[in-house]
């Protein structure tokens, strides 16, 4: 399968998984409903009491455990995490010894984005809880965390959408056409 092949697809499962989540949604936001870019580190956002991602460094383990952060939920694979610990350091043993609860959904391709690894992630989620989720840069997580506001949070799929342009995820049928497309489920 070549890249152009892999990356249409890509774009079909993702039209595919909101829709199938969006049912019954509701329209849902509010003046809580914005993303915070943390500009002390790359790829680090906030919306709500979820931290979203990419790899964060030592530095920012420590800084969000100060933020009162206490559950992380890892999307890499073993062997990306693997690849890190040789250059930087071991997550896992880090995050547990700054006071984490450490938890590992290993996110390979398009094969791994499936009802079960969200069952998996949406377990991890409590409303009321600070959290960090991440991956390499952000784009799993956001893919994840648009599906949790849709099926956990009631949100409608343009709802989810919108915050997820504010995270990493990008529609690049929009850029084409210069305008924004809206979604709507069809029965």
């Amino acid at each position: 399968m070549n890249l152009k092949t892999m990356k249409s697809s890509n774009i079909f499962f993702i039209f595919s998984f909101f829709l199938v989540f969006n049912l019954n949604a509701q329209d849902y936001t509010d003046e809580t409903d914005t993303v915070e870019v943390i500009k002390d580190f790359t790829y680090l956002y906030r919306y709500q009491n979820s931290y979203l991602g990419g790899q964060p460094t030592l530095e920012a383990l420590k800084w969000l455990k100060s933020q009162g952060v206490n559950k992380l939920v890892n999307l890499r694979t073993e062997n990306e995490n693997n690849e890190f610990t040789a250059s930087a350091y071991h997550e896992e043993t880090n995050a547990k010894e700054l006071g984490f609860e450490y938890h590992s959904i290993p996110i390979n391709g398009i094969k791994d984005y499936t009802p079960e690894k969200l069952d998996v992630f949406l377990s991890l989620m409590n409303k009321n809880e600070k959290i960090l989720i991440h991956c390499r840069t952000g784009g799993r997580v956001t893919h994840f965390f648009m599906a949790y506001l849709i099926k956990d949070k009631e949100y409608a799929i343009n709802e989810a959408v919108k915050i997820g342009k504010n995270l990493r995820f990008s529609f690049p049928l929009e850029k084409l056409f210069n305008t924004e497309i809206s979604m709507e489920i069809i029965e």
